[in-house]
């Protein structure tokens, strides 16, 4: 079963408008809250709340036992079945123009290829796959296109033919997440070491820390790479809304492929590194290690919602490359090739300058640090600072190549390309 939002003045496709936070004819201009337009409709209602499985009703009687139990049923069989969920690809036909639509086994709303009518597959919204929540859209296509040009003009090292790139495709997608809230605790033991003159001291900290995670998010997409999705974050989990089917229209959007039962597992691990992470910043020690623990985590509850994310896909010698932005925030991940005779020579340059800088430095100091050569700390902290002052512009500048070049790997991912390229008429 399809579903087309219709102007009520004009009876054309509406589509939800970023912009305006509002459901928009592209023919008549008329604009209208996904409230007023399903009440128009005559679907006053029917998508209101969060879940429709076994939310509770009100009524002057009170719930009998028999209904008690069918509404707990009702929700245990919704868990179950959102912890594995398979559905294959389908052949619609489209509403305006009869053309068949051929969606992937994910795909929640599409686009005819043939008249552009915007479409939402609505048995993949329905029941079990109805997402819970949904953060719609707020920065346009306009915008995020806009953004990306930005970020590349002001790039030194960007080649040009990137710089002036042409789109090849740019498309809002909404992608699935679990949202979870865990409750996670542990004992913890970390060991550092401490100098002591010419030796070393091995020192203990033991910690205690309690923590309640709220809404952690996890990529529910087995075709989107996970460490793409989490540098998305954060998005504003106060912008949540009840889950409606129209805010998908002008969008495509997927389902999940991976349900709860496949996460759980990822999103304890996620738990614990954000939890040691935390804690550990509480040693004070540059390097202390984690040497024992008994952590605890209990998963309390956990939701299915949709988060905005436009896909920029251009090509840079044969190469595909995606860059994408957080359709709320606006934040833009993503690195692209870099002109490498031109960083190098800069790179070389400032190595140069560095090199005569500290020769200079040692050709006035050295003299000032002989008049205590026999003061062995003198000499050891000069010598020392300037060691020091070598492997620190080196570790940093290679941890920073380091980075850039798993961003750029991110960018240049085939898999991504390909997440992005196969819907409906790609």
């Amino acid at each position: 079963m399809q579903m087309n939002y219709r102007c009520p003045g004009c009876g054309n496709t509406m589509e939800f408008s970023p912009s305006e936070q509002k459901m928009y004819c592209v023919y008549c201009g008329s604009k209208h809250t996904v409230e007023e337009l399903n009440a128009m409709l005559g679907r006053t209602g029917l998508y209101e709340g969060v879940g429709n499985i076994g939310t509770p009703t009100f009524s002057a009687e009170p719930p009998t036992q028999e209904s008690i139990y069918a509404e707990a049923q009702a929700r245990q069989q919704m868990q179950a079945e959102r912890a594995h969920a398979t559905i294959q690809m389908k052949i619609l036909h489209c509403n305006a123009c009869g053309a068949e639509l051929a969606v992937n086994g994910v795909e929640s709303s599409s686009f005819c290829i043939y008249c552009g009518q915007a479409t939402v597959v609505m048995d993949r919204v329905e029941d079990y796959l109805q997402p819970d929540y949904l953060i719609p859209f707020r920065i346009t296509r306009e915008q995020a296109e806009a953004m990306i040009r930005s970020r590349l003009s002001q790039g030194s090292y960007i080649p040009e033919e990137i710089k002036n790139f042409k789109v090849d495709k740019l498309r809002g997608i909404y992608i699935p997440f679990w949202l979870y809230d865990m409750y996670y605790g542990d004992d913890q033991c970390w060991k550092y070491t401490v100098k002591r003159g010419k030796s070393s001291v091995t020192r203990y900290a033991e910690r205690r820390a309690d923590c309640q995670f709220k809404r952690m998010t996890l990529d529910a997409s087995k075709n989107l790479n996970d460490d793409s999705s989490q540098r998305l974050e954060p998005y504003n989990m106060n912008e949540l809304q009840a889950f409606d089917p129209a805010y998908l229209s002008g969008f495509y959007s997927d389902r999940f492929d991976m349900g709860t039962a496949d996460l759980d597992g990822l999103a304890f691990r996620r738990a614990k590194e954000l939890f040691d992470d935390n804690v550990k910043s509480t040693v004070r020690h540059s390097d202390p290690k984690l040497v024992n623990c008994s952590p605890e985590h209990h998963i309390m509850k956990r939701e299915y919602a949709l988060l905005p994310v436009w896909f920029l896909t251009f090509r840079y010698e044969g190469m595909p490359y995606t860059i994408m932005v957080n359709g709320q925030t606006g934040k833009m991940v993503g690195a692209v090739p870099f002109v490498k005779k031109k960083a190098y020579f800069t790179f070389a340059a400032l190595a140069a300058l560095f090199c005569v800088i500290f020769v200079l430095a040692g050709a006035f100091l050295t003299p000032l640090v002989m008049k205590h050569a026999d003061d062995g700390r003198v000499i050891g902290a000069y010598f020392g600072a300037i060691g020091l002052g070598i492997w620190g512009t080196w570790t940093g500048a290679i941890k920073r190549y380091k980075a850039m070049m798993v961003s750029i790997g991110l960018t240049s991912s085939k898999t991504t390309s390909r997440f992005v390229r196969e819907r409906a008429g790609d």
